[in-house]
């Protein structure tokens, strides 16, 4: 039960440094399935995300998205221009095809975005990613984390090694 036990979390464990670090090297480019993971840089949606918070985006369409959606979009214009920026929608211009977004904490709208800039909408913020993601900032705690998991991977790999040479005797 222990062995299942730590398989399990040491999957996990790599997985997430995988992605974290796949996210960070690809600049946010690679997308699984129909799904990005993002991370919460401003405090421009507040209460709803906090800095740190990570959220996972699913590719959506218009017909897709609704007024209060939170979506998130590569800004082209004024203050976001080059940005990823996560807000919710306010407004639908139908006969354009185009959202009016405003983060929940800002007074201002953003410039309206078409949907060639939209990665997608918020489908789920992950409490438990949110956590690592907040430690993996720090950079002594994510070269931690990462010995960590490389000792967890490389236990795991000697011990089936040596159980699989084990059995073959």
């Amino acid at each position: 039960m222990i062995k299942v036990l730590r398989i399990i979390v040491t999957t996990i464990l790599v997985v997430i440094l995988g992605m974290v670090v796949i996210q960070r090297v690809s600049n946010n480019k690679v997308v699984v399935g129909d799904y990005y993971i993002f991370q919460i840089i401003t405090g421009s949606m507040k209460p709803v995300y906090v800095p740190g918070d990570i959220i996972v985006v699913k590719k959506c369409n218009y017909e897709n998205i609704s007024i209060d959606d939170d979506v998130t979009y590569l800004g082209k214009k004024d203050n976001v221009n080059g940005l990823i920026v996560t807000h919710r929608v306010i407004d639908k211009l139908e006969d354009e095809n185009k959202l009016i977004t405003k983060g929940v904490a800002n007074d201002v709208e953003d410039p309206e975005i078409g949907m060639d800039q939209v990665y997608g909408k918020v489908v789920y913020k992950t409490v438990f990613f949110s956590f690592l993601g907040k430690i993996m900032n720090n950079p002594v705690a994510f070269f931690i984390i990462f010995i960590i998991v490389a000792i967890l991977f490389s236990i795991e790999f000697i011990s089936s090694y040596l159980v699989k040479k084990d059995e073959e005797e």
